[in-house]
C-alpha cells in the first residue's frame, strides 16, 4: 500500500524539532532561571566572591564603587542604632582608653612626687635654683635629675615608602616634622646597609644623638623608632617589638595596602602612647639635721598657723554675736566661745526670726558646734511683725508692705484676689491692728472675674463669657430670668466694670415666635353667618397649642396676656345687622378657646368696624377676607403675686 504524500511544511518542523529539541530545553531552561530571581540570586551568590576577589587584583574600582554605599549605611546605623557599635567596639576600645588613662595618671602622680618630695630638701633648693637660671620649670628639673630613662616620642615608618604613618610624644609643646624625621631615619638605614654591604632584612637597630637614643623596632610593613632620654632597660625592647606586632594586628591589611593616606592609622594613637614609658631614680634619705630643721620648721608652721586659726575665729564670732543682737525677733542673754569645745548661745527666739543656724553659716562658722538653747517669745517691732506677715502672705512682686503704728501700709500694685484675703486675715496677725490700702493699685486678673461670675451666676453651657479691661462680653443664648440676674448685679463683682451683652433672650424670642403665629392666624365664617367655615375650624384647632405657649413664655419674661378675637363682616346687610354678627363670630370664637380650657378673662371678643386690611401673600378672596375672625396679643408688666 502506497503511504499518502505529506505536506513539505509539516516534514521540515518534525526534522527541525529533532534536530533542535535539545537546544530548545537549554533555551527554555535559560529563560527560566533568567525570570526566576531566586535561582538568578542563587547563582551571584556562587559565583560573587571570587568575583570580588579578582576586582581587587585588578585595582581599586570595586572599593571606590561600594565605598559611598558602605560609608552611607554605616552613617545612618549610627545616627538611628549607635548602641550596636558602642557594643561591638566596646571590648577593643573600652581596655586601650583605660590602660591610656591609667598610665597618664601614673606618670602625673609620680611627676607630682618627685616634686613634692625634693621641695623643702637642700637638693631641692639647688635644682631649685637651676629652675630659675635655665628657665625651666622646677618640675621638669626635679624629672630630669632624678631620670633613669623616658620614651619622649615614638614614630611609625612605612617600610616601602618611608613616609610617617603616626607621631606621639610624651610633651604635647614638641612639634616635629616627623615625614622629614622618617625620611631621614630610613636614609640613614639604607646607607649602613650599603656600607657594610648587608641583606635587605638586616636593620638599624639603634644608635645614639647627644643625650637621646634611637631604637628601631622593625615589622614586616612598617618599623618603630623611639627616641629615648637616659639609659633604658633591655627590657623596652620586647615592649616596644610587643607593640609593633600589636599595629600588625590591628592594621596589617591597610599597612600592606598603603597608598600615601595616614589618617587610617589614627586609631593607633592609644597602642603607641602607652609605649611613652618612663623610670625614675630613688629618692635618697637625708641626713639627720635636714630632717631635725624640717621638723622644727613645720611645728613653727604649725604654731603660726593655729595662732592665725584662733585670731580668725574669734573676729568670727564676735561678728556672728553681732550680727544675733542686730536680727529683730533674737534677743542674746548669754554667750560662751568654746576654744576646744561647743560654743553655747541661749535667749529669746520670735517664730518668725531666722534661723540662727543660717546666721552662723554667713559668719563662716559651723552651727553644729554650738549649743542653741532659745525660749519662744513675741516679739511686736515693726519688722517682727513685717516679717511674721510675709511668711503667712506671700507679697507679690509688685506689691510694697509696711507696718506703722500696727498699720499694715499696702502700696504698689496689688492682685485683688491676694488683697481679699489680706483683707479679712490681716488682723488676725499679732501687732496688726488695721489695714490701709489707699495707696495701693487694684489688679483683677480677667480669668479669675470669669470665674467670679461664673460662680455667681452659674455660667450655661450655651453662654459663652469673656473678660478683658474690665468687660464682661457675652454670647450665645439663655433664658430671660437667667439674663435678668447677669445685667442687674455682673457689674458688681469685683473686676468688672461693665457689659456687653451679645446673648439672645430664648423667652423673648419663644413669645415673639408664638406672637407672631398667633396674630397671623384667621379663623373664616360662613356668609352672613356665625358658624365657622371648614378651613376656618382648621386653623382655629391649632391656636390653643400655640397660645398656651405664648402665655408660657410671656411669663417667664415678666408680661401677662390678654388675647383680642377681632370679628369682622362683609359689606353686606345692614350696619346694624353686621355690627351685631361681627360681635358674634368674636364671641363664637372666644367660646371655642373657653372651652379648650382658657381663662374667659384673657380673652376680649371685640366687633371691628373697619374692612380687614389683607396682609401680603393672603390667597382669600375680598369678600371672604371680610367674613373672618382675627386676634391681636395684647401684653403688660405682670401683676406680683400677694
Amino acid at each position: 500500500m502506497q503511504r499518502a504524500a505529506r505536506d513539505p511544511t509539516e516534514e521540515f518542523e518534525e526534522l527541525r524539532r529533532l534536530l533542535l529539541s535539545r537546544e530548545r530545553e537549554q533555551l527554555r531552561d535559560l529563560k527560566d532561571r533568567l525570570s526566576d530571581k531566586e535561582r538568578r540570586s542563587q547563582d551571584i551568590a556562587s559565583v560573587l566572591p571570587e568575583a570580588v576577589k579578582m576586582s581587587r587584583e585588578r585595582g581599586e574600582q570595586l572599593s571606590n564603587a561600594l565605598r559611598p554605599a558602605v560609608e552611607g549605611s554605616i552613617v545612618d546605623s549610627i545616627e538611628k542604632r549607635p548602641e550596636i557599635f558602642v557594643e561591638a567596639l566596646h571590648p577593643i576600645i573600652g581596655p586601650i582608653v583605660r590602660k591610656s588613662v591609667a598610665e597618664s595618671l601614673r606618670r602625673l602622680l609620680q611627676s607630682f612626687n618627685q616634686s613634692l618630695e625634693h621641695t623643702f630638701s637642700w637638693r631641692g633648693l639647688k635644682w631649685r635654683w637651676e629652675a630659675v637660671r635655665t628657665g625651666r620649670s622646677f618640675a621638669e628639673v626635679v624629672m630630669l635629675r632624678s631620670l633613669v630613662y623616658r620614651v619622649e616620642q615614638l614614630f611609625l615608618i612605612h617600610r616601602e615608602t618611608s613616609l610617617s604613618l603616626l607621631h606621639v610624644t610624651s610633651d604635647p609643646t614638641v612639634s616635629k616634622d616627623s615625614d622629614m624625621v622618617a625620611g631621614m631615619l630610613s636614609a640613614i638605614q639604607d646607607f649602613a646597609r650599603d656600607s657594610f654591604a648587608t641583606g635587605e632584612d638586616s636593620a638599624l637597630e639603634e644608635f645614639r644623638v647627644g643625650e637621646l637614643q634611637v631604637w628601631i623596632v622593625p615589622g614586616r610593613h612598617a618599623y618603630l623608632a623611639a627616641v629615648i632620654r637616659g639609659n633604658p632597660p633591655r627590657e623596652l625592647r620586647p615592649a616596644l617589638e610587643e607593640t609593633i606586632d600589636t599595629v600588625h594586628v590591628l592594621k596589617g591589611t591597610a599597612l600592606a595596602a598603603f597608598a600615601g593616606d595616614a589618617s587610617v592609622f589614627e586609631s593607633l594613637r592609644p597602642e603607641l602612647e602607652l609605649a611613652l614609658r618612663a623610670q625614675y631614680a630613688e629618692t635618697k634619705k637625708e641626713g639627720k639635721s635636714t630632717r631635725a630643721w624640717i621638723v622644727i620648721l613645720l611645728i613653727a608652721a604649725l604654731a603660726t598657723a593655729w595662732l592665725i586659726l584662733a585670731l580668725r575665729n574669734q573676729s568670727r564670732w564676735k561678728d556672728f554675736l553681732h550680727r544675733l543682737k542686730e536680727q529683730p525677733g533674737l534677743v542674746v542673754t548669754e554667750a560662751r566661745k568654746g576654744w576646744f569645745g561647743q560654743s553655747e548661745v541661749r535667749g529669746l527666739r520670735d517664730a518668725s526670726a531666722p534661723d540662727p543656724a543660717g546666721i552662723a553659716r554667713e559668719a563662716k562658722l559651723n552651727p553644729d558646734r554650738i549649743d542653741f538653747q532659745w525660749n519662744d517669745y513675741l516679739a511686736l517691732d515693726s519688722a517682727s511683725v513685717k516679717r511674721r506677715f510675709e511668711q503667712r502672705f506671700s507679697v507679690p512682686d509688685q506689691t510694697r508692705v509696711a507696718i506703722n503704728h500696727g498699720v499694715l501700709e499696702i502700696t504698689g500694685s496689688v492682685p485683688y484676689e491676694w488683697l481679699d484675703r489680706v483683707r479679712r486675715e490681716a488682723t488676725l496677725i499679732p501687732g496688726i491692728k488695721s489695714v490701709a490700702e489707699t495707696e495701693a493699685s487694684i489688679v483683677y486678673d480677667p480669668e479669675l472675674a470669669r470665674k467670679r461670675f461664673e460662680a455667681q451666676f452659674g455660667l450655661l453651657d450655651t453662654v459663652n463669657a469673656v473678660v478683658a479691661n474690665g468687660v464682661l462680653t457675652l454670647t450665645g443664648e439663655a433664658s430671660h430670668r437667667w439674663l435678668v440676674r447677669a445685667r442687674a448685679a455682673a457689674t458688681t463683682l469685683p473686676g468688672i466694670t461693665s457689659l456687653n451683652d451679645r446673648v439672645i433672650d430664648l423667652d423673648q424670642r419663644a413669645f415673639d415666635q408664638s406672637k407672631s403665629i398667633i396674630e397671623s392666624a384667621f379663623v373664616y365664617f360662613l356668609t352672613d353667618k356665625d358658624d365657622i367655615a371648614t378651613e376656618g375650624f382648621a386653623a382655629l384647632s391649632r391656636l390653643p397649642d400655640e397660645i398656651r405657649r405664648c402665655e408660657k413664655s410671656a411669663k417667664q419674661i415678666g408680661l401677662d396676656v390678654t388675647l383680642e378675637i377681632q370679628g369682622y363682616a362683609d359689606a353686606i346687610g345692614t350696619e346694624t345687622r353686621n355690627a351685631d354678627l361681627r360681635q358674634r363670630r368674636a364671641n363664637k370664637v372666644r367660646d371655642f378657646l373657653v372651652s379648650c380650657g382658657f381663662e374667659p378673662a384673657h380673652l376680649k371678643p371685640l366687633g371691628v368696624e373697619q374692612p380687614f386690611t389683607p396682609v401680603p401673600g393672603d390667597k382669600a378672596t375680598p369678600e371672604q377676607a371680610q367674613r373672618r375672625a382675627a386676634f391681636k396679643v395684647v401684653t403688660q408688666p405682670a401683676t406680683p403675686a400677694p
